[in-house]
């Protein structure tokens, strides 16, 4: 269940996107940012793409590392698979989060809400305004980070979109939980969905979490 809430962010995070900024943004403004990759990422779905990422727990040097593939189609749905080194499956559409392992019959589902972290899904960037704070930096040739902090305690401490500003594609994603351990995503291959039956849930039997 703790990866479970813990990919639930990443998603989260992820699917901010969806949530729409005013258009009367700055350009430089980090919401604005964020919409206009949104509505880049919406205008070219469903795509697909590679992802790495690593879990580093709080006071280690080193931590745990594992690939696999995303496949989304704003704003409808997300999914998450790794495929190396232990098959799973996640898939997130409208409040929904199913959660199924490679081979077997039967996988776990559970409704996502308003709660800090998946308030980021939840949320339209107005409201999330009230809830975090957001800044914008440089983060070498090309590419810019977009940083949010809480305003309250919650389960992130923070959180770091870094964005191809070329592409407007989200080329990373990095937050603390509330603990303190790291968890970061590399994402890169972008390419079109040549089918969207992937963002479906398979036929098995589902646990409600």
């Amino acid at each position: 269940m703790r990866e479970l809430l813990r990919l639930s962010s990443a998603v989260a995070l992820l699917l901010a996107l969806t949530g729409g900024a005013s258009a009367q943004e700055a350009p430089d403004d980090p919401w604005g940012l964020v919409d206009r990759v949104r509505r880049a990422l919406e205008d070219s779905s469903p795509l697909a793409a590679g992802f790495r990422q690593t879990y580093l727990p709080l006071g280690f040097s080193s931590g745990e590392s594992e690939s696999g593939r995303v496949a989304l189609h704003l704003p409808r749905c997300l999914r998450w698979e790794y495929l190396d080194p232990f098959p799973r499956t996640y898939l997130l559409c409208g409040d929904l989060l199913w959660a199924w392992n490679e081979g077997e019959t039967v996988g776990r589902r559970q409704q996502v809400g308003d709660e800090p972290g998946l308030d980021l899904l939840r949320l339209r960037a107005e409201a999330l305004r009230g809830r975090y704070r957001a800044e914008l930096a440089p983060a070498g040739e090309g590419r810019a980070e977009v940083r949010l902090a809480p305003l309250a305690p919650g389960a992130l401490r923070d959180a770091t979109l870094t964005i191809d500003l070329e592409a407007l594609r989200v080329i990373g994603l990095a937050y603390h939980d509330a603990e303190g351990n790291l968890t970061r995503f590399e994402l890169d291959g972008f390419a079109p969905l040549a089918a969207d039956a992937e963002l479906a849930p398979p036929q098995l039997e589902w646990l409600d979490q």
